[in-house]
């Protein structure tokens, strides 16, 4: 196997010149690319494709658009980047479906290596169409949620509207990687800001939006990696460490089916972020007109719920914006999910260096495909350079890091990971990364 990696921080005609040129100088003959776009670029896309094709006409080229990138010698958060890589042993496959057990157990059984990188758009922003659709959807379900003679009637309708919330907008992690056989690194897809009909996913040479993409793999060994204190071993010893780690937390209960939340503390998730922070709700106008239609509604928080796993006694932070909505989506599954859980206005206290830990698992003469939670973006700003500089002083050669939020199903986990929310799966809202290590040898 051999690979080479590019990149280019520039857009439009100077980015397709500056392409051109590039791959003149570039030997390898690609039977496969990874292309990465950012904001900066995904416009540009159809044309990076058509100069990829010419100079690669049998490459099966498949991405994602992505917040941001980092190799050896730089990070942008505009540009594209590209893996070029000349491999046998490598298999891609795409699926898309109206459940997440119907799109991920096809993925599972067109790839049929033991080790996985799957991408796919845990939060998809449907088209405006769509999006008053489930915006009725909301008033719908919630109309018949407040009518509801009981608890278990209420449940009912909240599993209901569930299922159209995943048919139509979520792909929850956990729900997704107990479909897939093997070890299998997530990249799940989020915006820091939405728009319509994001993010983007490209399969064989097109775009794409709801649905998933995987890479099968030989010969390589891929890590978790999580920035919090290992869990506790029941729900009383998980709730104290994420107590004492977090500055200031709150005991709230939540109602909920599937990734429909009906209410926190009696109220709903909008009116919960007004009453204890003042937060001040987006209006439905301003969803529609403003946020969406100029791709700057926000999804990422410093807000958020704490939950823990009745399985593993693991927790997941899921964040909270106060949108025009009643019946709050979650981004994974809550079945499996005490109701009591920690409110917390941060998601994690440590800085940038929380992230080091990670590169203790690795070699030195491998080349490194890091997946890292994209809230460091926003959290951390500049210093996103000194992990990236942290990383190449520890290794020669190259590297690729895609700022995402990570996903991992592994039976061998090196430790207790407070992110182990399901046996043998990880996720959280925050604070995780993963490595996919190629031998090229």
């Amino acid at each position: 196997m051999s690979l080479k990696i590019l990149t280019s921080p520039n857009s439009g005609r100077k980015l397709i010149e500056e392409l051109k040129e590039k791959l003149k100088e570039i030997k390898i003959d690609a039977n496969n690319i990874l292309l990465f776009t950012t904001n900066s670029t995904k416009r540009d896309a159809k044309s990076v494709m058509k100069v990829l094709k010419e100079r690669y006409p049998e490459a099966e080229i498949t991405g994602c658009n992505v917040e941001g990138y980092m190799t050896k010698n730089c990070a942008w958060s505009r540009g594209i980047a590209l893996m070029l890589i000349d491999c046998d042993k490598m298999s891609i496959a795409h699926s898309s479906g109206k459940s997440t057990k119907e799109a991920f157990s096809s993925l599972n059984r067109k790839l049929k290596e033991k080790k996985k990188v799957v991408l796919f758009p845990m939060v998809s922003i449907p088209s405006e169409i769509n999006v008053l659709k489930l915006l009725f959807y909301d008033k719908m379900y919630y109309y018949k949620y407040k009518r509801a003679k009981d608890l278990e009637e209420k449940r009912r309708i909240l599993s209901e509207c569930s299922k159209i919330l995943e048919s139509k907008m979520i792909f929850p992690p956990n729900s997704g990687l107990r479909e897939m056989d093997g070890e299998v690194a997530g990249l799940c897809l989020i915006p820091l800001s939405a728009g319509y009909r994001t993010p983007i996913l490209y399969t064989k040479g097109k775009e794409c939006h709801r649905c998933c993409v995987g890479v099968g793999l030989s010969k390589v060994k891929m890590h978790f990696y999580d920035v919090f204190p290992e869990r506790g071993k029941s729900f009383e010893e998980t709730f104290e460490i994420l107590k004492n780690y977090f500055s200031k937390v709150d005991r709230v209960k939540c109602f909920f089916s599937g990734i429909a939340i009906g209410g926190v503390n009696g109220l709903t998730a909008t009116e919960f972020l007004k009453k204890v922070i003042g937060a001040k709700g987006i209006k439905e106008e301003s969803l529609k007109e403003e946020k969406l239609k100029k791709g700057n509604l926000p999804l990422v928080s410093p807000y958020g719920l704490a939950f823990i796993s009745k399985e593993t006694f693991g927790s997941c932070m899921l964040g909270l914006q106060s949108y025009p909505i009643n019946i709050y989506p979650s981004t994974f599954e809550l079945d499996k999910f005490y109701g009591e859980c920690i409110f917390s206005g941060e998601m994690y206290k440590g800085g940038i260096t929380d992230f080091y830990g990670m590169l203790d698992k690795v070699k030195t003469d491998t080349f490194k495909f890091f997946s890292i939670d994209y809230d460091v973006i926003p959290m951390f700003s500049k210093s996103v350079h000194r992990l990236r500089r942290e990383i190449a002083s520890r290794f020669e050669g190259d590297f690729l890091g895609i700022f995402a939020q990570a996903a991992f199903k592994s039976q061998k986990l090196d430790r207790r990971y407070m992110s182990e929310i399901e046996k043998g799966i990880c996720f959280n809202g925050t604070g995780t990364a993963t490595v996919v290590e190629v031998d090229l040898q």
